[in-house]
C-alpha cells in the first residue's frame, strides 16, 4: 500500500450576501472538472446538506459540494479551494488534509 494524501474541500452553495444560489450546480461542476482535468488529478465530488455555526451567532444550514481528492500537491488545493470560494462569493471554504494508505484491487 502506498501512503498519499487525501483532501476534501467543503463549501457552501449560498451566495455569502444574498443567502441564495447564484451558481447553479452545473456551472459549479464545470469549473472543478476543467481544473482537475487541466492538472490531471484524480477527484470526485458529491453534493451534501451541511450547517455550521456563523461567526453572527446564526446557525445556517445549506447545500454543499464536497470534493475528494487524492494525491495532489497541497499549493494547489488551497488554490483550488480559494478560487472557488470566490467564484461561489463564500466566506471560505473547509480543506481536511489526511495521510491515507491506497491499493487499487
Amino acid at each position: 500500500m502506498n501512503a498519499i494524501s487525501e483532501f476534501q474541500i467543503y463549501i457552501g452553495s449560498l451566495d455569502s450576501q444574498l443567502n441564495t444560489e447564484l451558481v447553479n450546480e452545473n456551472e459549479f461542476k464545470e469549473m472543478v472538472v476543467r481544473f482537475f482535468k487541466h492538472k490531471e488529478i484524480a477527484f470526485s465530488m458529491y453534493r451534501a446538506v451541511g450547517g455550521f455555526l456563523h461567526e453572527n451567532g446564526d446557525f445556517v444550514s445549506e447545500n454543499s459540494m464536497c470534493i475528494n481528492i487524492i494525491g495532489a500537491r497541497d499549493l494547489d488545493i488551497v488554490s483550488l479551494a480559494k478560487s472557488l470560494s470566490m467564484f461561489m462569493n463564500q466566506e471560505c471554504s473547509l480543506v481536511v488534509k489526511n495521510i491515507v494508505k491506497t491499493e487499487y484491487c
